[in-house]
């Protein structure tokens, strides 16, 4: 041992000496104790600073008429990091620009221009729907079919490679467009820009750098994570003016720079710091070749060595792939790259993960942060300046080797006979990756056999990422991955049975099988997976039953989607809802399928029974669940609403079963989203009252009979969605109408809001529904309503100060008139004896004083199915003067007297014409398409009859029936 030591020793001195003669300095890593502050997603602002004259100039060019054609380009010219894509975003989302458009499309290039890959985007794009494996003629028929005379916005990002032969095919294709369509081009190479813009009126517009004043000011809003006031905070003790000119050195005003720079000098003292950090050997001048890109990488120097690994690992993917954020973390987590703190805290690893990400998003390694519905982060992209950094950290090779450690696969180079005996040369093989698009896409698929082959050469792998293969049978030799920690079959939808060999990986962390539709059940011994913390199986419509043993997972967190099988309860080899009796780590989001299996056990059905199944759920025992959804049907969102309504038939026996099972699936008040759909119980439980943290609330395709009860203990609910409720006749329980009274004593009795909270308020399908027994005061934060299907509602709280949008579809006008005719908000001081205080809308000889019309701020309305609609309805829309877009579908009765005059301000008008007459006849038929004369003389009624001030877009349509 005594030698071992000295050798050692002997061996560090020499390190040592080496050290010394070769000048080598110590080179240290920011740690996450030098931060300031731990800045969360949410406080990570998109900070924008000096583009508003580009943007302006942008918006111009995209809202201009181009007379030489219907369809224009317009292109944004910049080097790597200028942010031309942040430009096309923030003019692409503008208001105006959106109104102005009737479809937008956003499609990112990047190098590869080939015109069927383009077409299948942008078709993508503008339907939201997969065209997997179609040729390009059919693509081509059908994206000119969607865009014909449409007036589309189309944005192809970052265009790296271009060949004029293939734009121009592509060009003709995009050419059926409406007149005043636009494409909007972002690329790094102005004679692509130039080419792409030939025939159009103007030049490629060239983004430039950022001044020195505006490269001071994003690097002090980076610096202070946005606070403006923060930034703005003068700094007496450091020399601005000197900082100020090393920063236009270091980066000539390309913000991806600049905020490179912020990162860096996050960590150091401004007064003795920043200038000698900036002025110091370190950092190229912006003159320098490549400087930008040593800057970035001098930025990767300084992050903790955590970080760097997760980093480098986003190598894998290609440029612009939107990164599955929760699959990312999951990946870092089973190639070890997130590992428990040393402090002895027990912060879950995917908590962890969240926290890397965001770092690594604070010092701009990714971007384009993206939220689903209930506000949880899905996705990210890297900068291609940041990809290609993560790529020269990585090395790249196109062939493999015994060293090659990850795996990202191309699908146009590689075919999977031919691949598998290739992988068998990696035999050091860490991770497994196919990220960009369907195999079947390809033209190829993996057969048993070259699975096979791979997995029996792949003994080391951790991460093998299968999603979209197109294999319809996995072979029973998996269990020869045995540390395989991650293992995704995502979208497999052919694959019907998992072989029992899945069993036995032992290591196995995170198992994603959704979307695998033809997935029937679980093989058996599921509860050998004692590693097990991520199973994800929403989507499986098909799969009959949980497996038995999952509830001895007792490191299961994440468990998207449990289905309840038939006779479950009774059957030993289906787990039942008992399975998840002791899962109290599970967090995020849950939904329970097919409750309504239940009903049908072996055992006469009955509330005890029910009770005692539920309770076995144990669900008030998570207290980490967030998002908990009940479903007494399977959960596929395609049924129609005749299916959905004989689901809600059941015998009294099935109402009370209901009753009780619903009353034990009690939630713990932590829970923040709640859904309830296919319950056919009259009441819901008294402990729907004790969810205080909710903020969103869903009943759809519920019995609920009469009236809504236990709702009254949600304090900050903000989103309430009822749909399909068919025997709801009240919103409010008839025993606690007196309750609701505040001030017994006073002259008008005051009532309790109907949620203060509430900012979303949706009500559909509901044709019983009449409102509220005792009208409760006004909606003080709702910015968003829709009723649609509730013909006999005519009593609701009123809505004057809704923002967002209005939407009201075949059902009763009474709500909207009464808020309308409200008094306006404000006091008004009489100037003439003409002013009637009792004026619903007071004339022009009144003086307002802080007047706010009711709806004055709404920009949005949808209005439909509403047969005679009385003429004050349309006399008061010119009171709504921020509405920006109306839509009138299917109002019979609608004739010259229009009051076309009062919607002259909105800028965006679409009305169906099946019910608007011109001298008695109706202004659109079945045959106006054919009948171009017609078409002309709806356009001159138009001219006569409605001021063109506003207006930039009118749409007159006909369709044969809405429902």
């Amino acid at each position: 041992m005594a030698h071992k030591v000295k050798t050692l020793r002997e061996q560090l001195e020499a390190i040592h000496a080496d050290n010394t003669k070769l000048h080598l300095t110590p080179r240290f890593e920011e740690t996450g104790k030098t931060r300031k502050h731990t800045p969360t997603i949410s406080s990570i602002p998109d900070i924008f600073v000096g583009r508003e004259d580009d943007a302006k100039k942008i918006k111009e060019l995209l809202l201009a008429n181009d007379s030489r054609s219907n369809v224009s380009v317009v292109s944004i010219v910049g080097i790597g990091g200028m942010g031309k894509t942040a430009l096309a975003q923030l003019v692409y989302n503008d208001k105006k620009v959106d109104q102005e458009f009737n479809s937008r499309m956003w499609v990112c290039v990047s190098e590869s221009f080939e015109v069927d890959v383009l077409v299948q985007k942008i078709l993508e794009a503008a339907t939201g729907g997969k065209q997997p494996g179609l040729q390009l003629q059919t693509l081509a028929s059908q994206l000119e079919g969607y865009i014909s005379g449409k007036k589309y916005l189309l944005v192809l990002d970052d265009v790296w490679n271009f060949d004029l032969g293939k734009w121009e095919v592509l060009r003709s294709i995009l050419n059926g467009g409406g007149s005043g369509s636009k494409i909007l081009v972002t690329t790094r190479i102005e004679n692509y820009a130039t080419m792409m813009n030939r025939g159009s009126s103007h030049p490629p517009h060239v983004l430039k750098g950022l001044s020195s004043p505006q490269s001071w000011s994003l690097l002090r809003l980076v610096v202070s994570g946005g606070d403006h006031q923060l930034a703005n905070e003068p700094h007496n003790t450091i020399n601005v003016e000197e900082i100020q000119t090393e920063v236009m050195k270091k980066s000539v005003g390309v913000p991806l720079a600049v905020k490179t720079l912020a990162s860096l000098l996050y960590f150091k003292n401004p007064q003795t710091e920043w200038l000698s950090f900036l002025r110091s050997d370190k950092l190229l001048s912006a003159d320098q070749e490549g400087s930008i890109l040593h800057n970035l990488k001098l930025s990767y120097d300084y992050l903790p060595s955590h970080l760097k690994r997760c980093f480098v690992l986003c190598s894998l993917f290609p440029k612009d792939y939107e990164i599955d954020v929760n699959q990312l973390i999951y990946k870092w987590i089973a190639l070890g790259l997130i590992k428990s703190s040393p402090n002895g805290s027990k912060q879950s690893l995917f908590s962890l993960g969240l926290e890397y990400l965001m770092d690594l998003t604070w010092r701009s390694f990714f971007q384009e942060i993206k939220r689903g519905w209930l506000g949880n982060i899905e996705s990210c992209k890297m900068h291609d300046l940041i990809h290609d950094l993560a790529v020269s950290i990585a090395g790249h090779a196109d062939e493999i080797t015994e060293n090659t450690w990850y795996i990202s696969l191309n699908h146009d180079l590689w075919c999977p006979s031919e691949l598998a005996s290739h992988l068998a040369k990696a035999k050091r093989l860490r991770a497994f990756n196919v990220p960009y698009k369907k195999w079947y896409q390809s033209g190829t698929t993996w057969d048993e056999f070259s699975f096979k082959t791979f997995v029996s050469n792949s003994g080391s792998l951790r991460v093998l990422d299968f999603k979209n293969s197109g294999m319809e049978v996995l072979p029973h030799h998996l269990q020869e991955l045995k540390h395989l920690r991650y293992l995704n079959l995502a979208f497999n939808d052919k694959i019907s049975r998992l072989p029992s060999s899945v069993t036995m990986l032992q290591n196995l962390q995170v198992l994603n099988l959704c979307g695998c539709r033809s997935l029937l059940e679980f093989p058996k011994d599921f509860n050998k997976l004692v590693n097990l913390w991520v199973l994800n199986c929403r989507d499986c419509f098909a799969l009959t039953h949980m497996p038995v043993g999952l509830g001895e997972l007792s490191r299961l967190e994440r468990l998207s989607w449990f289905v309840v099988g038939r006779d479950s309860s009774v059957h030993k080899h289906r787990g039942g809802l008992s399975e998840l009796k002791n899962l109290n780590n599970l967090r995020g989001i849950l939904q329970i399928v097919n409750l309504g299996h239940l009903r049908g056990t072996k055992i006469l059905s009955s509330p005890s029974l029910a009770f005692t199944i539920g309770g076995e759920a144990n669900l008030k025992g998570k207290t980490h669940l967030e998002h908990l959804s009940l479903l007494w049907d399977d959960g596929n969102t395609r049924k129609g609403r005749e299916e959905m309504a004989a689901c809600l038939k059941g015998c009294e026996e099935d109402v009370q079963f209901d009753e009780s099972l619903l009353e034990s699936l009690q939630p713990h008040s932590n829970l923040k989203t709640f859904s309830v759909k296919g319950y056919i119980g009259r009441r819901l439980p008294i402990w729907m009252n004790s969810l205080n943290q909710l903020v969103t609330l869903q009943l759809a395709w519920c019995k609920l009979h009469h009236e809504l009860h236990h709702l009254q203990g949600l304090p900050i609910l903000e989103k309430l969605i009822l749909g399909g409720l068919i025997e709801l006749e009240h919103m409010d329980e008839d025993e606690d109408v007196d309750s609701w009274v505040m001030n017994e004593g006073a002259q008008k009795n005051e009532s309790k809001p109907f949620f203060p909270s509430l900012k979303d308020l949706a009500l559909r399908g509901c044709p019983r529904l009449k409102g509220w027994r005792r009208k409760p005061p006004q909606f003080p934060k709702l910015s968003k309503l829709v009723i649609s299907q509730c013909p006999l509602l005519t009593s609701m709280p009123s809505f004057p100060r809704l923002d967002t949008e209005l939407e009201l579809l075949y059902s009763n006008i009474q709500p909207l008139l009464d808020t309308m005719n409200m008094s306006v908000i404000g006091h008004i001081v009489p100037s003439s004896t003409s002013c009637s205080s009792s004026s619903l809308y007071p004339s022009s000889s009144c003086e307002v004083e802080g007047l706010q019309y009711p709806l004055s701020k709404l920009k949005k309305m949808h209005i439909g199915g509403i047969y005679y609609p009385p003429k004050e309805w349309l006399h008061g829309m010119q009171h709504l003067t921020s509405l920006q877009e109306i839509r009138i579908d299917e109002c019979l009765g609608l004739e010259e007297t229009l009051y076309w005059h009062n919607i002259s301000h909105v800028p965006n008008i679409k009305i169906c014409g099946k019910y608007i007459k011109i001298g008695g006849e109706y202004l659109l038929n079945e045959d106006y398409w054919n009948n171009f004369p017609q078409i002309l003389q709806v356009w001159n009624f138009l001219l006569s009859y409605l001021p063109l001030f506003s207006l930039h877009q009118l749409s007159i349509y006909f369709q044969k029936s809405y429902l």
